[in-house]
């Protein structure tokens, strides 16, 4: 069952701790797979809440705004998929309106993931695709537009709910949630 009371006290926990990697300046190879790992759980559990229509539609059809890098053309596979240089056009990036729905699906079918640092050894993003995403483009998410999709996500609230049963199988379903 997917509580979402729960699963939100849940979010915040997760976003204090990638508010902390904001401030963390040492990165091993093992904090940098810890840190894509906790950003991929935590959109895998944003993605559960909008499967079980715990989210309104408002907040799970939201648009961000993300800069991504076209495919050069090149095949990314298990031997290419980090020379991101080599696959993606970095000095042409695109802007891009993405939903919610389709960034959680980024993180669960992800096949590219690749933690960005500033000149200073900070995170500041992470570059990802999904593995059908891979020979279109490479999306940027800078880590405070992660914290803020997560807060986001924790705000929303239902007012209502819409439900309708269908007639040939006669089970109850969420229409809208508003």
């Amino acid at each position: 069952m997917i509580d979402s009371v729960i699963w939100k006290e849940k979010l915040e926990q997760d976003a204090r701790t990638v508010r902390n990697r904001l401030i963390q300046c040492r990165w091993t190879e093992r904090s940098i797979v810890l840190f894509e790992r906790e950003l991929m759980l935590t959109f895998f559990s944003i993605r559960a809440l909008i499967e079980a229509r715990n989210l309104t539609d408002r907040t799970s059809h939201k648009e961000y705004r993300f800069i991504t890098y076209p495919n050069k053309g090149k095949i990314v596979d298990d031997n290419t998929k980090y020379d991101i240089d080599e696959n993606f056009d970095l000095d042409s990036g695109i802007e891009k309106n993405i939903s919610l729905k389709l960034l959680t699906h980024q993180f669960i079918h992800a096949y590219v993931i690749f933690t960005e640092f500033s000149d200073e050894g900070k995170a500041v993003g992470i570059l990802l695709c999904s593995d059908w995403e891979k020979k279109n483009s490479l999306i940027q998410l800078p880590i405070s537009l992660a914290i803020k999709i997560i807060d986001d996500v924790i705000a929303d609230k239902i007012s209502s709910i819409q439900l309708h049963r269908n007639e040939k199988t006669g089970e109850l379903r969420k229409i809208k949630v508003l």
